[in-house]
């Protein structure tokens, strides 16, 4: 079983729906919230003393980069502790090689003492030197100095959720990007001010805007509307990305692309930058679809600069800033 960090989880899974979350990741999840740094040393086998009232009124919140979450999916006993032959390993001094046991017994987990010598505590309480005892979700756990939480599906989903939030990007005009970039005046000074990348949406004009109550529920197009796309009589509204790793677009109030238009799903896709700086796109489910090039996405796909998005019949380009500056310049004679 390996351990991994609180953002990659929100890398790979932040963009999901809760349903699509569920389905992945059926079994709990124990959160780390402050795992050692660096590899474990076993050699000598002994377990530093440590004094739990040390951590009274020190609690740790869960943080995207550093806190370490585990799925417990591979079975229905692990036991844990310091040494590289448990099932799960911590790697705090303080952790005795094998200091619990985590075991399911059909819808209910327990933990059990397995003698450590630093004990173990759920929420503040400790167990006899043998006892077991049933888990709630959201309970603390400390073993020695580490301390973790027990997380449902439910919870984590709405953890990484509320870590991974990001703030609504605003439009901008596209004329407002030509008149910078041209006094910017050489591209070297455009592509360092203007990293990107850049999300180009060509919303239609005059219809459903920004101040207009929208139905909560989606309108369904038939195949011909979703062929046609808007490409007459629109605006283009520029999202610049920069300064962001997951941008999710829809009509709901809480996605950082906000567009509020009757064909577009609440929650309809997602942005994501990966770990080396490449951008892909995720449908969620959108009732409409989203599109890439005209070919139905089903999951998620690889996003190269120039590469158009069709969110049910709305328009949009996923650009780079040395493509952003050719449209821009070019965007007239281009429609």
């Amino acid at each position: 079983m390996e351990w991994q960090t609180l953002a990659e989880l929100a890398r790979d899974c932040a963009a999901l729906p809760k349903a699509g979350f569920k389905a992945r990741y059926a079994a709990p999840f124990l959160l780390e919230l402050n795992p050692e740094g660096g590899s474990i040393d076993t050699s000598n086998g002994e377990t530093r003393d440590f004094d739990p009232d040390r951590l009274k009124g020190n609690g740790l919140s869960p943080d995207l980069k550093t806190s370490r979450i585990l799925n417990l999916a591979e079975g229905e006993a692990f036991v844990v502790g310091r040494s590289p032959e448990c099932d799960i390993v911590v790697g705090h001094d303080t952790v005795s090689d094998r200091h619990c046991k985590f075991e399911c017994f059909g819808s209910i987990w327990a933990i059990g003492e397995l003698g450590s010598k630093n004990g173990t505590f759920l929420n503040g309480r400790k167990l006899g030197p043998s006892e077991q005892s049933p888990l709630k979700f959201g309970t603390k756990i400390l073993l020695g100095e580490a301390q973790f939480l027990f997380l449902s599906t439910d919870d984590a989903f709405d953890l990484i959720q509320d870590l991974s939030k990001e703030p609504r990007i605003r439009p901008r005009s596209l004329g407002k990007y030509r008149a910078e970039f041209k006094a910017a005046g050489d591209a070297e000074t455009v592509r360092r001010e203007f990293p990107g990348p850049f999300l180009v949406v060509q919303a239609p004009k005059g219809r459903e805007s920004a101040g207009t109550t929208v139905s909560s529920n989606t309108i369904t197009l038939s195949q011909e509307e979703l062929k046609k796309g808007v490409n007459q009589n629109v605006t283009d509204a520029v999202f610049d990305l920069a300064n962001h790793n997951l941008v999710r677009i829809g009509r709901a109030t809480v996605t950082q692309i906000h567009l509020p238009l009757g064909a577009i799903s609440n929650l309809h896709a997602a942005l994501i930058r990966g770990e080396n700086g490449t951008w892909s796109i995720q449908d969620l489910g959108a009732k409409n679809g989203t599109y890439l090039w005209g070919e139905r996405l089903e999951g998620k796909a690889e996003l190269e600069s120039g590469t158009e998005i069709m969110l049910g019949n709305i328009k949009s380009i996923f650009f780079d800033t040395e493509d952003l500056l050719t449209y821009a310049l070019h965007r007239d004679t281009l429609v």
